[in-house]
Parts: C-alpha cells; sequence; structure tokens
C-alpha cells in the first residue's frame, strides 16, 4: 500500500489550516503555501514520476539507517529569550512539530523495514515544550504510538491499511490541536496576498522574471558562470540567496564537487545559512539544499535519510528567524516564515511519486521545469 503522503502541516496562513499527512486531496491547501512561500513562482502540482528507482537498493553506502525518537532531535534557542508570548509559541511549535515527525519517521521504519521503534519513540521528551494544552496533546500521540505500534518486527506489514489508518488518524487529530493553539491569526494579519508581495524577487532584482529566471531553461556553462559572478557581487542578502537558489537551478543535475570545475550549489548554500543572516528566502534556501542533499544519498524508500542533518541546519535557519522576531514581535512576515520552516515536514519514504521518497515530491515542486 502507498502509505498516505505526508505534507507540510501548514499553520501558517489564516487562508490556510494545518494539513497532514493527508491524502492528495487534502493537501491543496499546503501545496498553496508551499506556492506562496516561492520567491521563484514555483508551480505548486506534483505529478507521478516514472523514473525507474529499485527501491530495494541502499542507495546510502555504510550510513545507518536513522532512528530519530531517541535522538537530540529538539529545537533550542541560541538566544536568551525575552518574556514574549509570540517567541515562546514559536519555541513551542518547532518542538512539537519536531517531536512529531520523529514519531512518525521512527513508525515508517516498521512498515518499510520491520524495525520495531516503540521504545524509542517513548523517549521523546514532550516536557521539553511550555504551553500545558499542546505539551498535552503531543505526550497523548507519543503515548497513543508507543503502544498502538507492533512491538514484534514480524507483526509489521506495508500492506496493513488498518495500522496505517491508525497512525495517519493520531499525526491528524495532532495537527488538527496545533493548527487551532499555534493559528496565526494569534500573532497578526496576514493574507496570501501579503506574501507574494513580500516574496516577490523583483523587489531585489529588477526584472527578474525577464533576465534571470529564464536561464533555467538553458543550462550552460555560461549561464553557471553569470550565477556565480552575480552571487558574489550581490548588493544585499536577499540578492545573493536569489542567484544562489538559480544557481542550483543550473546545477540540478550537477555531479559530487570535486568532479566539477565550480562549486556546488549545496556548499553556497550552506555558506549562507550558517552566515546567521535573515532573509524572506531563507526557507527556499533550506528546502533546495535539503532537496538537493538528498538526492544525492538516496531517492529510495529503502535507503539512507539524513533527517538529522537537514533538522540541524533547519534549526540554525530557525534560529536566525526567531533573532528577527526577537528584535521585532509584530513583524507578521517573519513569524509565517518561522511558521513555514518549522513545520515543513521531514523527508519520509512513502511520498506521491509511486517509488522513491518524498524527495521526489520536493524536487517536483522546486525544480518545475524538470517537468516541462
Amino acid at each position: 500500500m502507498k502509505r498516505i503522503n505526508l505534507i507540510i502541516a501548514a499553520v501558517l496562513l489564516v487562508l490556510v489550516s494545518c494539513g497532514k499527512k493527508g491524502s492528495k486531496e487534502s493537501v491543496t491547501g499546503n501545496r498553496e503555501v508551499i506556492n506562496a512561500q516561492s520567491a521563484n513562482g514555483v508551480e505548486s502540482n506534483v505529478p507521478d514520476i516514472d523514473e525507474d528507482i529499485d527501491d530495494e537498493e541502499d542507495c546510502g553506502g555504510e550510513i545507518p539507517i536513522e532512528i530519530l525518537s531517541d535522538k537530540d532531535i529538539y529545537f533550542r534557542p541560541s538566544m536568551k529569550l525575552p518574556n514574549i508570548p509570540v517567541v515562546r509559541d514559536m519555541v513551542d511549535l518547532a518542538n512539537c512539530y519536531a517531536i512529531m515527525h520523529a514519531a512518525y519517521c521512527d513508525a515508517e521504519l516498521g512498515f518499510r523495514m520491520g524495525i520495531v521503534t516503540t521504545d524509542e519513540i517513548k523517549q521523546l521528551k514532550t516536557d521539553i515544550i511550555k504551553d500545558p494544552e499542546a505539551r498535552k496533546a503531543t505526550k497523548e500521540y507519543v503515548e497513543y504510538m508507543a503502544n498502538t505500534l507492533p512491538r514484534n518486527s514480524e507483526q509489521w506489514d506495508e500492506e496493513d491499511t488498518i495500522l496505517w489508518e491508525k497512525v495517519n488518524g493520531a499525526y491528524m487529530k495532532l495537527v488538527e490541536k496545533f493548527s487551532e493553539r499555534f493559528a496565526l491569526k494569534h500573532y497578526g494579519k496576514i493574507t496570501q496576498e501579503d506574501v507574494n508581495e513580500y516574496l516577490d524577487a523583483e523587489q531585489f532584482i529588477p526584472d527578474f522574471y525577464k533576465s534571470v529566471y529564464p536561464l533555467r531553461e538553458e543550462q550552460s556553462e555560461k549561464s553557471e558562470n553569470l550565477l556565480l559572478q552575480k552571487i558574489k557581487q550581490a548588493r544585499n542578502f536577499d540578492q545573493k540567496c536569489l542567484y544562489t537558489i538559480e544557481y542550483a537551478h543550473q546545477r540540478r543535475y550537477e555531479d559530487d564537487e570535486e568532479e566539477s570545475k565550480r562549486p556546488s550549489s549545496e556548499s553556497i548554500m550552506e555558506e549562507l545559512m550558517m552566515s546567521g543572516q535573515y532573509s524572506r528566502f531563507l526557507q527556499k534556501v533550506w528546502l533546495t539544499w535539503r532537496c538537493r542533499k538528498q538526492l544525492k544519498i538516496s531517492p529510495s524508500r529503502d535507503g539512507v535519510i539524513l533527517n538529522l542533518e537537514y533538522n540541524d541546519m533547519r534549526y540554525r535557519c530557525l534560529n536566525t528567524i526567531l533573532q528577527r522576531i526577537i528584535d521585532n514581535p509584530k513583524d507578521i512576515k517573519a513569524v509565517n516564515g518561522f511558521c513555514y520552516l518549522a513545520t515543513y515536514d521531514n523527508i519520509v519514504r512513502y511520498g506521491y511519486a509511486m517509488v522513491g521518497n518524498s524527495v521526489w515530491d520536493d524536487y517536483m515542486m522546486l525544480f518545475p521545469e524538470v517537468g516541462e
């Protein structure tokens, strides 16, 4: 059975309520948020993938399969926090989703590989969540998952639709609670139009959609060199992020860095995220970086997925955005950006495509030109 797909739980725009790992029909609102957050007009439709991927092959080399729940998967602010409600809520939001995603990913290991993770799920630290309502709901979810999932590898069955429904149902129930508790309306007013305007690339690069965006259609060494030059000459950090994202489009089929005369897009994006500088496009940089990294590691359902590494970088970006919110608690656009990044799903083993993990979903969303 194809697992009901995980997709971002959008606590973001007031227009869109929290969605889960729900069916394709149930996540259209989340796809609207993805489209709104895209600086480059990325189309939201995710077609089926026809690539022939061997799901039995572990493409991850000698890196072991990760269990998340017994690891340090929590978001910890890098600064001293002021006593401001929106700041406290953002930290709780990030940890609520970190715990929820970890338990779900570990449940997938049972469905796909028969790996029993109930003891690890029990180790999830819900006490890190300060809000009593959110903590109680998360604790109940963790307990339900630990008590519902089979404790014997022989009892796991990928085709067990009843167990799938229990796991997905528990997730949806929790997402709905988070959707109300952390609804963006609690922190300010914002519309889809506001987000589209805020993320318009032409604020920073005039004629972006005429002079830069079309380069995606003509991958070439000349375009790569041009974009590298633009990155070096960028007048501000937003420009640098935008040019780097476009460079990633040029290098979407790139080999390892040592096989190229030019730097990998991932290495440049890592520098941007590690810098601690704020950009409204930071979420897009992280998503693009994670997608490129995972495609190189393994697109397979049976391969290695480095969610711990990806989330470490996610938290670096969240700390950058959180500092922005601390400096201006009424910056609803920064709050929206934090929510978008904090709630975006881990890479999971069962995505929309008939084969492969959910990195294909991100790939087709972030790189729509590959399907044209």
